[in-house]
């Protein structure tokens, strides 16, 4: 066991799924990526019994603790003579997470790297994607955010055969290093979450085989090709597209491929302005722009500051092509 240690995960951006439905073998699926921030941080140290300091983000921390122990009572009885949650000896402190509801997947972020940590601060073998994922409850769609925790880059997900009980990750790469994503959120509305997601899917028409065929063949022939040669035009051109064609599939929810008027008048523009890779992550609000360099990513949110009416929440970063990282108690890599 451990004295202290920190865990941090990047955020996930979702480019839209292949297909939403039961018409189709493989449900879901889709492509996605990590970035470098907002990031999800928790820390941990020794002490008497099991302590989760206040933190607006604390239940889904304590729910991910739960599930943790519940997955692992037995070696942890056996080992650590630990008979209940209660009696953990840590102390687990949220330092930073992502806006929740956004689009950044922080809430599976913050499970994956609650349980991730207290995994790590016994000492216990890293377990593999899928056991972690499940063992907590994550990944029941998307796989994107699971997988990318551990890999960083660019993902591809597969979609879930009924009885996956994750979905299996098609594709990896590392995302170019050079290029920046800016992201912005409009402060007016939250995307769906919870009970409102599960009513919204319940909703939706179902995705046909050849529907989900064509989004497979965007990421295929514009997407991985853009990427892979370092094509910001092919490959922002393919991620629109993509993008634009899996929201239509929500627009009786959404009134459109995106998460409101604000959100489609954001994306169009953006594309005014030249720049070709712009999209909704998941439900938004978040709405991403990827460009070439620094200087690119500045100028749009200083021109996004001057003209656009009401207030944005505005972030330069750029790929996260690593995964979750730790830290013991002295801050050097473990």
């Amino acid at each position: 066991m451990l004295d202290q240690l920190t865990v941090s995960a990047p955020s996930r951006l979702h480019f839209g799924l292949f297909s939403v439905g039961n018409k189709v073998k493989r449900r879901f699926g889709g492509a996605g990526m990590m970035i470098d921030g907002p990031r999800t941080e928790i820390e941990i140290s020794r002490f008497s019994r099991l302590e989760i300091l206040p933190h607006h983000d604390a239940p889904a921390c304590h729910k991910a603790v739960n599930a943790w122990f519940e997955s692992l009572k037995i070696p942890l009885k056996n080992d650590f003579s630990i008979d209940h949650p209660s009696e953990l000896p840590l102390r687990i402190s949220i330092k930073a997470t992502p806006p929740r509801h956004s689009g950044f997947g922080s809430g599976t972020q913050l499970a994956l790297a609650t349980a991730f940590a207290v995994n790590s601060f016994f000492e216990l073998p890293v377990p593999q994607p899928e056991e972690i994922a499940v063992s907590i409850g994550r990944g029941k769609r998307s796989a994107i955010g699971s997988h990318g925790f551990f890999k960083g880059g660019f993902l591809v997900d597969r979609g879930k055969l009924s009885t996956d009980l994750l979905a299996p990750l098609d594709f990896q790469v590392d995302f170019p290093s050079t290029w920046r994503i800016v992201t912005i959120i409009s402060r007016r509305s939250p995307g769906l979450s919870g009970n409102q997601e599960l009513d919204a899917f319940a909703k939706l028409p179902q995705t046909s085989q050849e529907e989900r065929h064509k989004m497979i063949e965007i990421v295929r022939n514009q997407v991985l090709p853009g990427l892979l040669k370092t094509d910001l035009d092919t490959f922002g051109d393919g991620i629109f597209e993509f993008g634009r064609r899996s929201g239509m599939m929500f627009e009786k929810i959404q009134n459109g491929p995106y998460y409101g008027a604000e959100a489609e008048s954001l994306v169009n523009k953006i594309r005014e302005l030249g720049i070709r890779g712009v999209g909704q992550s998941s439900w938004g609000p978040c709405i991403f722009a990827v460009l070439n360099n620094d200087s690119e990513a500045d100028h749009l949110m200083n021109w996004l500051e001057s003209n656009h009416e009401g207030s944005l929440s505005m972030n330069k970063c750029r790929a996260d092509n690593r995964g979750v990282r730790c830290y013991q108690s002295i801050g050097a890599p473990d």
